[in-house]
């Protein structure tokens, strides 16, 4: 079983691992430059590609290509996501309510929002 975390900057390392860890295993996606951010019941977490894929960034050019592939990404996270909701659910010990994920193509970013179902507890000095 995995260990709950509890202060702020665990919580957003936590999250960032089990993103990056999603990103190159389920996604099949060369990002290296993850961030998270907790705002109480939310987090948003940002990913930037550490190299462009040339086909992608030619098709993102048009405003269909950009748009289909926006439309990609979404369907393959969305048909995935279960696996990172356990993950960081596991690692923070809060159920999340619902992801939403966008990405640019042209910059190579992707978005994630993370609402819970409650806020983060705060920590506690022992």
């Amino acid at each position: 079983m995995a260990c709950v975390v509890t202060n702020k900057a665990e919580i957003e390392y936590a999250v960032m691992l089990a993103v990056l860890n999603f990103q190159t295993e389920f996604m099949k996606s060369p990002y290296s430059h993850v961030q998270a951010y907790v705002y109480d019941e939310l987090i948003y977490v940002t990913s930037a590609r550490s190299m462009s894929i040339p086909a992608e960034k030619e098709l993102a050019r048009s405003p269909e290509g950009h748009e289909l592939l926006r439309r990609f990404y979404r369907a393959l996270f969305d048909s995935c996501q279960h696996v990172l909701q356990k993950q960081i659910e596991q690692a923070i010990g809060v159920k999340i309510q619902n992801m939403v994920t966008d990405l640019d193509p042209e910059a190579g970013r992707s978005t994630l929002v993370i609402k819970l179902l409650e806020p983060i507890p705060q920590a506690t000095t022992h």
